[in-house]
């Protein structure tokens, strides 16, 4: 039966070792995969200006109302 045994380090001394006890073995080198670096999604930032853009108008909008409500209360009393 054989057994496979997946050594990462200190493979000069394990090869030495079972040569010295004359234990047959077979050496199999898979070169190492690098991985891809994966780039952060690309963001538009003129999109996203926009949006701040539209934003800020419906913001001054809103205070605007929000003067024009207080005004007619004062007036009102």
């Amino acid at each position: 039966m054989k057994e496979i045994i997946i050594i990462k380090e200190n493979i000069p001394r394990i090869k030495t070792f079972l040569e010295q006890e004359h234990i047959n073995y077979e050496i199999y080198q898979e070169p190492l995969r690098k991985f891809k670096k994966t780039r952060p999604a690309k963001v538009d930032i003129f999109s996203d200006y926009g949006e701040a853009l539209k934003d800020k108008e419906l913001e001054a909008e809103k205070r605007l109302l929000e003067e024009m409500d207080d005004e007619e209360e004062w007036v009102n009393e």
